[in-house]
């Protein structure tokens, strides 16, 4: 084990430009995706924080809009969604640029996607509700146009960077490590910075640190761009041209694309917990600095099963590690119902169950490759786009519905305009009790298509292999 951790070194230095032999990704292009990703994402996070929900504290508590309303509004942006899907399938699935099929997206949305989130925080909190209201909805309508595009060109982007299975895990899994201190920066610099500006729930603090980020974010996010290559398994006389219906009607007959929608439809609200955070720091204990600390604390808790995932993958299978942390994680948050009123066991448990998430993430991201090697090798077309944006069009269309659910009882206990009434525990628990347990129903019943997937790690070996052969002919 000495000898090989004394060898890194010098197998960086070899390969710094060149892949090892049977590799496709250099060190210095796993640098540039990761590195690079660290900007991605640090604008990916400021998204979270101006997202159309109650928990944001600039859009529920700072402008004051109603759980129900940001629900509805939900539900528009979720048309709005159905609308784009479409255009932007063909969109990825027909670019034959030089740069490839994601990386020009990189540099086409980021820009706006960070000028429409710096907007957000401008908006007049002082005019009539509705007029603030609507203008909310469309800036941050065009903003998540641009986001969901610049978002899934990143994401994308590792899958086609190797057609290499185990490659591809290792690197969704140390990437995903390096990249995730881009939302870890700021979850904890955030708020602690807001200390000096008046707090999570003032504007100044938003107009002032939101440019400042987004900056950041643009810059490092060229890294990935300059630094990357697409690496897809086709002929070199391959051109994508895909018309909508073909794309819809080849991606209906894949049976993996409809077991892994169903398991992201059914992971709907098993993120639930991670939105309790931010109010027991600010409405239980009172403390913003406190929310930056535990911020940065449970920013960590995804990292350990996010760089053992490729080892849990080889050893028993990705279906098999998708299931059991997602059950794991309902047995922790099954524990928080109990522990609300002691701050550190609470934490302890929060931390343990968004431990879990990281190799999920891991895992359902290398599957979501393999459907698209899958889909190319049962029909001959690379169909990214559509299986991607097609997902998105049936996971929004559910989410309609599931999004009436929380708010729903956020007014039901008491939770309208106005979230001081947040302070009141009588208010406060019996909400933090609704997102704890349709956590735990969450993580249950996602698990189920899991068990008809069968799509195995030999098999898209042989798959790979194959894809190989044809282009070779070709």
């Amino acid at each position: 084990m000495l000898e090989k951790i004394k060898k890194i070194p010098m197998e960086i230095k070899n390969h710094w430009k060149t892949p090892a032999e049977g590799k496709y990704i250099s060190y210095r292009e796993f640098a540039a995706y990761s590195f690079g990703g660290i900007g991605v994402n640090t604008i990916n996070s400021l998204f979270g924080y101006v997202a159309l929900s109650a928990n944001c504290l600039l859009v529920g508590s700072a402008y004051g809009i109603k759980p129900t309303h940001l629900a509805w509004m939900n539900i528009i942006m979720g048309i709005i969604n159905l609308i784009k899907t479409p255009f932007i399938s063909m969109l990825i699935d027909n670019t034959n640029s030089k740069y490839g099929k994601f990386r020009p997206y990189l540099l086409y949305t980021g820009v706006p996607t960070a000028i429409l989130l710096c907007l957000m925080a401008f908006i007049p909190n002082d005019i009539n509700y509705w007029a603030k209201t609507a203008i909310i909805g469309v800036t941050y309508a065009c903003m998540m146009i641009f986001q969901s595009l610049y978002a899934q060109a990143f994401t994308s982007l590792a899958q086609v960077l190797t057609p290499n299975g185990e490659e591809r895990t290792s690197l969704l899994s140390v990437s995903m490590f390096i990249y995730s201190l881009g939302p870890s920066i700021v979850n904890m610099l955030l708020p602690i910075l807001a200390t000096l500006t008046g707090g999570m729930t003032d504007f100044k603090t938003y107009r002032i640190f939101f440019p400042i980020f987004s900056i950041i974010g643009i810059i490092l996010s060229i890294i990935t761009f300059k630094g990357t290559e697409e690496k897809i398994v086709v002929a070199k006389d391959y051109v994508a041209k895909v018309k909508f219906s073909e794309g819809i009607k080849q991606v209906a007959k894949n049976k993996y694309f409809w077991l892994i929608n169903i398991h992201s439809i059914l992971s709907g609200l098993k993120y639930g917990i991670g939105s309790i955070l931010g109010w027991y720091c600010i409405y239980q204990i009172k403390s913003d600095t406190m929310l930056g600390i535990m911020n940065t604390v449970i920013g960590t808790a995804s990292v350990p099963l996010m760089l053992l995932a490729p080892l849990l993958a080889k050893k028993f299978g990705k279906r098999n590690v998708v299931i059991w942390t997602n059950l794991i994680r309902a047995l922790f948050c099954a524990v928080m119902l109990f522990t609300m009123d002691n701050t550190v066991v609470f934490f302890v448990f929060l931390y343990l169950a968004t431990l879990t998430l990281g190799g999920d993430s891991v895992v359902t991201s290398s599957m979501t490759a393999e459907i698209f090697d899958y889909q190319q090798w049962k029909t001959g077309v690379r169909l990214e786009g559509f299986i991607t944006q097609f997902g998105a069009m049936i996971t929004t269309l559910a989410g309609m519905f599931t999004g009436l659910i929380i708010p729903y009882f956020y007014e039901h206990y008491g939770l309208k305009e106005d979230y001081t009434v947040l302070y009141d525990s009588a208010v406060r628990t019996p909400i933090f009790n609704i997102l704890i347990i349709t956590t735990i129903i969450s993580c249950v019943i996602c698990v189920i298509p899991m068990f008809f997937y069968n799509l195995k790690e030999e098999d898209h070996q042989k798959i790979i292999s194959d894809l190989k052969e044809r282009a070779g002919d070709e």
